[in-house]
């Protein structure tokens, strides 16, 4: 009877631990990329391994692929699946034959497309020259693999400006897809007070930069030229004439920076903020602060994503850490002619993210495992609705391109 009595409360007791283990665990909030597919936290690795290794079999097959036959891939980590925009089914058949890739035929569908990656290709060089001549506002063109056709996004609120009217009617002859965003949201213009404190602060990938007047963008990353000069490098349309401060999340600016000392609008959007204050220590890590475990991502390196359909996150003093697919390796942004003059930009990745005023700068990065990152970028702007949180896209200005036009600038990574 006393043995009876132990095991009924050795079984109570694990009944009710294994309740409060459960309760507990729904308890931690999702990491970015739990939320963006759609998963648990502890099958974040699973789903990790399975993209790598549908990355690695698309880089295997973009080689065996010919431009007339057929139309672009993307991957898709949820299913397991590579699909292959097709013309030519022959031709899929001896691809699917091919010693490189007969190992891996049960992770590709090829599926019926109708434009060919020739075809796309010179239908997006046209657009971009067009592009390029009229310089529409707020407009983003790109190729998407997963529809098969070019996009061209832009603002309802620019739509019928002159240049923009101009570029959409030159171009419909290329039949791309128009998608159109409520981009403006009303502005108060209220400017909050600075504060500054004599304290040693860290600078994080994603937390918030401010400038004298008010304006705020977010920190990309720690950035350095030699000999051993420290900067925090953002989008160069943030770019001030004066200091700028720290603007932790959730939080009023702390310490003084410094000033921008270099910035680039064109061929790519990329400030540098030297580091004056030496009270502040740059860290070669990307802001997760919202995470109950992984506060802190390691960047590692700055390799960047190569399939359509691979993850992207984003950290930005606003956004915090949120991530989307990429719809495209290539396309272009437009930013219409302003006080800054008129602006285009070409090789940027775009994402599919909602971003947020404020974000501009901050790092676009891939994760390697739940601690560790690659840098692919930084955000350069995106087009969504202002009354939206979920849908947008967003432009990477990319790390290669940065380091093609800013000679001998090292991008610091975690040991």
């Amino acid at each position: 009877m006393k043995s009876t009595y132990i095991l009924i409360n050795v079984l109570m007791f694990i009944f009710t631990l294994s309740n409060y283990l459960t309760v507990h665990s729904q308890d931690v909030p999702k990491e970015p990329l739990a939320k963006l597919w759609n998963i648990e936290n502890d099958e974040i690795p699973k789903y990790l391994s399975i993209e790598k290794n549908l990355s690695m079999v698309d880089g295997i097959l973009k080689l065996l692929l010919d431009d007339d036959n057929f139309g672009g891939t993307f991957i898709d980590v949820i299913q397991n699946m590579i699909f292959i925009n097709t013309l030519n089914f022959t031709k899929a058949e001896q691809i699917k034959n091919r010693t490189e890739i007969r190992q891996y035929t049960n992770l590709l569908n090829f599926t019926r497309a109708p434009n060919s990656t020739a075809i796309l290709n010179s239908r997006f060089q046209d657009i971009t020259n067009f592009a390029k001549s009229y310089i529409p506002k707020y407009c983003m063109g790109y190729i998407n693999s997963k529809i098969n056709n070019i996009v061209i996004a832009s603002c309802n609120e620019t739509r019928n400006e002159n240049s923009n009217a101009a570029f959409i009617n030159v171009i419909r002859m290329y039949y791309p897809i128009f998608t159109y965003y409520n981009c403006f949201e009303p502005s108060n213009n209220e400017i909050p007070s600075l504060k500054s404190y004599d304290t040693e602060d860290q600078i994080l990938a994603g937390d918030g930069i401010r400038d004298y007047y008010g304006g705020i963008c977010s920190v990309g990353f720690w950035a350095r030229l030699q000999p051993n000069k420290n900067f925090i490098a953002t989008a160069g349309h943030c770019d001030s004439s004066r200091s700028y401060y720290l603007l932790p999340w959730n939080s009023l600016p702390t310490a003084s920076i410094g000033p921008m000392q270099d910035y680039y609008l064109e061929p790519i959007d990329f400030g540098l903020i030297y580091i004056e204050n030496k009270d502040v220590q740059p860290v070669p890590s990307v802001r997760n602060a919202d995470s109950a475990q992984y506060k802190e991502l390691f960047i590692k390196d700055i390799i960047p994503v190569s399939s359509n359909g691979a993850h992207l996150c984003l950290s930005g003093v606003e956004s915090h850490v949120k991530c989307g697919y990429v719809v495209a390796l290539n396309g272009f942004t437009s930013s219409g002619t302003n006080f800054r003059g008129k602006n285009f930009r070409e090789n940027i990745f775009v994402v599919n993210l909602h971003s947020l005023s404020g974000d501009s700068g901050g790092p676009i990065f891939s994760y390697k495992n739940l601690m560790q990152v690659s840098l692919n970028g930084i955000l350069t702007g995106g087009l969504d609705n202002f009354n939206d949180n979920i849908n947008g896209i967003i432009g990477v200005i990319t790390i290669s391109s940065i380091l093609n036009v800013v000679k001998n600038l090292e991008v610091v990574t975690a040991p």
